[in-house]
């Protein structure tokens, strides 16, 4: 993706080196159960809704990135949602020509469809487009529309659950950026019966978006999900990274509301 410097100097790329996890997360790789990156198979159920209010603090060096990542779910079958995850960006860059870029980012507006269950095992897909919405020149988008796509399998096994996850997102490729970007990730969770789920691990790793870097960035995400009463969630969690390829380290925190 080639950004381009504005007439006051704004160094986009600069912006979009800052905030890449992010928006990464805004892609087909992390729309699962906040605060996990791996999704499961799990789906609304006809005519229910779901809010998921999500917040990441990425943080690389001094260079620093808040998402804030609302994501609607609705059951158009048992087995079908209906989804949509606008998403509001702040970017921070470091060093003497520091920059900021505050603003709507991309939209992913997607289908989740469960189409498998045999006992204690089940497989789902997830696809959809990611939406232009967000300002490319400043950093805060790609400038065109993505396109994604996620295989998604989970096995239950009480009181743990385990998720696997296979993804593809179609980007914008040019001299600088790959086109082709791959995923693969896999967590535990575990249910404890005062109605908290614990996120053992979860661990991911993605083709680098860079041409000139190989190495794909690995990170792995630990956290909890609180149940405050039926249908209310909240949850935090913590991200560290297994190479150098990957954000330093990425705080998180939601609420997720269900009726």
């Amino acid at each position: 993706m080639v950004l381009p410097r504005g007439p006051t100097g704004f160094d986009a790329r600069a912006v979009w080196r800052a905030t890449l996890p992010v928006l990464l997360a805004c892609a087909a790789d992390a729309f699962a159960a906040h605060p996990l990156l791996t999704e499961d198979t799990a789906t609304q159920g006809a005519g229910k809704f779901e809010l998921e209010l999500g917040n990441a603090w990425t943080r690389d060096g001094g260079e620093r990135a808040y998402e804030f990542g609302p994501q609607l779910s609705y059951g158009v079958l048992p087995n079908l949602d209906a989804i949509v995850r606008p998403a509001w960006l702040a970017l921070r860059t470091a060093g003497d020509g520091a920059t900021t870029a505050r603003g709507a980012g991309d939209t992913a507006v997607d289908v989740k469809w469960r189409f498998y269950e045999a006992g204690a095992v089940s497989v789902a897909t997830r696809g959809g487009i990611g939406a232009p919405t967000g300002d490319a020149a400043r950093g805060l988008g790609a400038g065109r529309a993505t396109y994604h796509a996620l295989a998604a399998t989970s096995m239950h096994t009480a009181p743990l659950a385990f998720h696997a996850n296979l993804g593809y997102t179609r980007a914008r490729g040019d001299a600088v950026n790959r086109r082709d970007l791959f995923h693969a990730s896999t967590a535990a969770v575990m249910t404890i019966d005062s109605g908290w789920q614990l996120l053992l691990y979860d661990i991911a790793v993605d083709t680098n978006p860079e041409r000139a870097r190989s190495t794909p960035p690995g990170v792995v995400r630990i956290g909890a999900i609180y149940t405050v009463r039926p249908g209310c969630d909240v949850d935090f969690g913590y991200q560290a990274r297994l190479n150098h390829a990957a954000p330093a380290r990425v705080l998180l925190a939601g609420l997720t509301v269900r009726w």
